[in-house]
């Protein structure tokens, strides 16, 4: 399936400062962090999780525990230590070999305690905190109670979203070049660390299916609380687009196993789908609706898109959902999507989509501000307006006599029409949208269709009887039975039939399309003729020259497509004229009108 191109506001009530304003629109954050929540409420785990996603500006944590539970942050202060270093050797207050590159490399990448010892010590311990804490704004954050244990420097999940962003927008004050030397470090996390111990679990083993993402993990146990602590706090995206942070802590003696597979749990809970969502706002709770990973629609597939006039879209692998402030957000799939984006999506006539894609029998469609695309397996997936709709819609839609689309709406001169299975909508400013049946529509391409003397159809198909129609045209008619076929002839001709009962007087149905004769202008019937001459005398069953014949063919408009032959193809009679069985000339008609 091919298919082509493609908003969230702060829930909590705290000041968070952040890179990018948020768009207008909801969270959708919250609900899969509530869900990591209670995975770990399940597990008895407890659990701070916070989450910024640095394009919209939103940030979601679970609650006191994201925002006011202080954890012992293990190894995560190392990232405060990497802060400092950088900065006091940016401004030369420290130099920077490559004994501390090396250092600083292996103490974000695999966790290095050694390392990190070494440099709290060189950079003035607790002191280290204080001044993160200050730059970044992390109100959670304090010193470790005893400066010579730096792993019990508490910290809070919030605090650690912030940090990061904080660091990758500069607003910490740490040079761009250094933020990429430890982001850098960060995406090339070791499986284990220097000790042995396993540091993917979390993030990295919850998301597989994000290509690119960067951690610091956290591990101790058993201090003089007994806890066990693990922390899995990183940036995910080859864009850094999200920061997420969950802290656990358990009882010591449930082990470092069960707390490994909490974090991950967690994770994965909040994630199922193996990547995080990269759908917001309105959009995303269409989707969710959906059933998000599981929907039709699958997993999106790149960031949300800003269109014209204030909307949005998102792509996903199998469709994709528009938003706009008049039509919410709306998916559209599959053939109905490729329908539509080659009217050049919400910018084309179309424009934003009304409607979600809607089943029928046998087929599907999808409303728009501009009017709707119609599938079916057999005729594919076709567009039209709002004009084209009513007067399909007054046959019933697909379920009526045209049946299904099986073109597009195709522009003519002065005008517009939409080909169906059973037959075309025609449509002009001055006479409006109407159907014809196939018949119909073939006598009328017989005289070169909207382009010749008929013009554009001024009513839609009209059943007559004895299994009759007629079609009114603005220069005249086509009328049709199973017997005759379908003929026409002009306004001049219409009301000499109209005097004589149209197909119910004696004449009964055109056997022939209006030709020219020596007298003037003639249509055969099945029981007599008409011939209207130059002075608008009206002859029933006048003689024809011995050189005359009757004439049921015109050349075909260039660029003007002829109806489909296949199932339908007009009859074309060849009933010899009636009996002159009345050569008088009759009264001359009133004006023709529609039966």
């Amino acid at each position: 399936m091919r298919w082509v191109r493609f908003v969230v506001a702060v829930v909590i009530g705290l000041s968070v400062p952040l890179t990018t304003a948020p768009t207008a629109q909801a969270d959708p954050m919250q609900s899969l962090v509530d869900a990591g929540g209670a995975e770990s409420h399940a597990r008895g785990t407890t659990a701070g999780i916070a989450v910024i996603d640095r394009v919209t500006g939103a940030y979601t944590d679970n609650g006191p525990t994201g925002h006011q539970l202080r954890f012992g942050s293990a190894s995560l202060v190392k990232l405060f230590i990497a802060d400092v270093l950088l900065r006091r050797a940016r401004s030369g207050g420290i130099p920077l070999g490559p004994a501390d590159q090396d250092a600083l490399a292996r103490m974000l990448r695999s966790s290095d305690d050694a390392a990190a010892s070494a440099f709290w010590g060189r950079l003035g311990g607790s002191a280290i905190v204080t001044d993160v804490a200050g730059r970044y704004g992390l109100t959670g954050t304090t010193p470790p109670t005893n400066p010579r244990f730096w792993g019990l420097t508490q910290v809070t999940a919030r605090d650690m979203v912030v940090f990061y962003d904080g660091m990758l927008s500069g607003r910490g004050g740490l040079h761009p070049a250094d933020r990429d030397l430890v982001l850098g470090h960060l995406r090339a996390a070791t499986s284990r660390g220097t000790d042995g111990v396993y540091q993917w679990f979390g993030l990295h083993d919850g998301l597989p299916r994000e290509p690119v993402i960067g951690i610091k993990q956290g591990w101790m146990c058993c201090f003089a609380d007994g806890f066990i602590w693990r922390h899995s706090v990183g940036i995910v995206g080859p864009d850094a687009r999200y920061v997420v942070a969950v802290l656990t802590r358990d009882p010591g003696h449930l082990g470092a196993a069960h707390t490994d597979a909490s974090v991950t749990r967690i994770v994965q809970r909040m994630f199922p789908a193996g990547l995080i969502p990269r759908v917001q706002g309105a959009i995303a709770d269409r989707w969710y609706a959906l059933g998000g990973p599981n929907s039709r629609l699958g997993l999106p597939v790149r960031d949300e898109i800003p269109l014209v006039r204030g909307g949005a879209m998102s792509a996903f692998e199998r469709g994709a959902v528009y938003w706009s402030p008049p039509t919410g957000a709306r998916w559209v799939f599959g053939d109905i999507l490729l329908a539509y984006s080659a009217q050049r999506g919400e910018t084309g006539p179309l424009g934003y989509p009304t409607t979600d894609e809607i089943p029928l029998p046998g087929g599907a469609y999808s409303g728009f501000q501009g009017g709707a695309v119609y599938w079916s397996p057999a005729t594919g997936a076709h567009w039209f307006d709002h004009a084209v709709w009513g007067a399909w819609g007054r046959q019933r839609w697909e379920t009526g006599p045209l049946g299904y689309p099986t073109t597009d709406r195709i522009a003519l001169a002065g005008g517009a029409y939409t080909a169906f299975q059973g037959g075309a909508v025609y449509w002009s400013p001055t006479t409006g949208a109407h159907w014809i049946d196939h018949p119909i529509w073939s006598a009328w391409g017989r005289q070169r269709w909207e382009t010749g003397p008929l013009g554009y159809p001024t009513t839609d198909r009209i059943a007559l009887a004895r299994g009759g129609a007629y079609t009114a045209f603005s220069g005249g008619a086509v009328y049709s039975s199973p017997a005759t076929g379908a003929h026409w002839f002009d306004h001049g001709i219409w009301g000499a039939y109209g005097a004589q009962g149209w197909e119910t007087g004696p004449l009964g149905y055109p056997t022939s399309d209006q030709y020219a004769t020596a007298a003037g202008k003639r249509v055969d019937f099945q029981h007599g003729s008409l011939t209207v001459t130059p002075s608008g005398q009206v002859l029933r069953n006048a003689p024809l020259p011995p050189t005359s014949s009757p004439g049921t063919s015109a050349p075909t408009a260039a660029g003007t497509p002829a109806p489909p032959a296949a199932g339908s193809p007009a009859a074309t009679s060849s009933a010899a004229p009636g009996p002159a069985t009345d050569d008088e000339p009759v009264p001359t008609p009133a004006p023709a009108g529609t039966p």
